[in-house]
């Protein structure tokens, strides 16, 4: 994992308030996948066109986080 992509999972699950706790989840939320997705873009600069390579990349991350 890059440099950028631990600091915007770190804020993402700082945001989150998950930290190890999962609340027993086996999956991510629709809101924690949003936000990493969300610090990815901004930790890009914000660049535009890369959505789906956001979303999919916070899901596998967040996944990763859970297992």
């Amino acid at each position: 994992m890059s440099q950028e992509s631990e600091i915007a999972t770190e804020h993402a699950i700082a945001l989150s308030d998950m930290g190890k706790n999962t609340g027993r989840r086996l999956y991510p939320t629709h809101d924690e996948i949003a936000q990493l997705a969300f610090s990815l873009y901004v930790s890009r600069g914000r660049q535009e066109g890369h959505q789906m390579e956001d979303w999919l990349r916070a899901e596998q991350e967040l996944v990763r986080h859970y297992a």
